[in-house]
């Protein structure tokens, strides 16, 4: 079970809810519940332009997280090799443009890859993790994995426009034909651009991965429904959870302060087909 989306777009609720339905997500992770083994792998903006397309390379970057997130032997040397690289590159370059990553950071992250199991795998429901940049790899995960599901979560494009979290935006614009902003003035029109193009593309692949393996999660609406949309949600993960279970992963949604930033602000740069685009994914102004 996978979760993305762009990022701050509510993906650590659903990494939540999947925590507590008894999912192993990984053993390291962030604040937001991040499983920095893939941060380490793939969120590398130099390496991953180069790579965008080497199927075979991704691929053995995926093989590195099943083999070391589950514990399933050693790696080849093509897999160390990749991991010697991945280490080496971000502790050069980071993984945004604050450059965070850097140093010594990477060598936490192997040390984590190489610890024992946290208990046995039939003792979890499932297994997974949330990444939100996950979503740039969904056709390589479905190629991969053969019980692969892909869980996005989308929030209101105006609101995520303003937000201060803007790590994809400078991290893979320019490979969704968004121009990055000179001016800090300028930041959401193309944070909102970048919105647009990112979900029509992952919209897109989950068309054609069909309603068995994507599922997409509209976070204003988990929101205000969490019921009906966790209900969505249990049956798309195929889990029947107890009354009190439900009753916990029902509590957890809850609308962010920032909900509705965008609505004191100039959007005279907003086209009709932005807000077509909007309509579509759910959301009104």
């Amino acid at each position: 079970m996978i979760i993305g989306g762009v990022g701050g777009s509510g993906t650590r609720v659903v990494a939540e809810i999947l925590r507590t339905l008894n999912f192993y997500i990984g053993n390291d992770l962030n604040g937001p519940l991040d499983n920095l083994a893939y941060t380490l792998l793939f969120k590398r903006p130099k390496w991953f332009y180069r790579h965008q397309h080497d199927s075979r390379t991704l691929i053995r970057g995926l093989r590195i997280m099943e083999k070391r997130m589950l514990k399933l032997g050693r790696l080849s040397i093509p897999e160390y090799l990749y991991l010697a690289n991945a280490c080496l590159s971000m502790s050069l370059h980071g993984h945004n443009r604050q450059k965070d990553g850097t140093g010594l950071w990477p060598l936490g992250r192997v040390k984590k890859m190489f610890e024992l199991f946290p208990g046995k795998l039939h003792d979890f429901t499932g297994w997974g993790w949330k990444e939100p940049n996950t979503h740039l790899l969904i056709r390589e995960m479905n190629d991969f994995f053969p019980g692969f599901k892909y869980i996005h979560t989308i929030r209101h494009g105006l609101d995520m426009a303003f937000s201060p979290n803007q790590q994809q935006l400078f991290n893979w614009g320019p490979m969704f034909g968004v121009r990055l902003p000179a001016r800090d003035e300028d930041i959401p029109a193309a944070s909102f651009r970048y919105w647009v193009e990112a979900n029509r593309s992952v919209l897109e692949k989950g068309k054609q991965l069909g309603k068995d393996r994507f599922l997409m999660i509209n976070f204003d609406q988990l929101c205000t429904r969490p019921l009906q949309e966790i209900e969505h949600l249990l049956s798309f993960m195929a889990v029947v959870p107890d009354q009190q279970t439900i009753d916990r992963i029902v509590s957890l949604p809850e609308f962010p302060n920032s909900t509705g930033r965008y609505k004191d602000k100039d959007l005279q740069w907003l086209g009709e087909s932005d807000l077509s685009f909007l309509s579509s994914c759910g959301f009104k102004i």
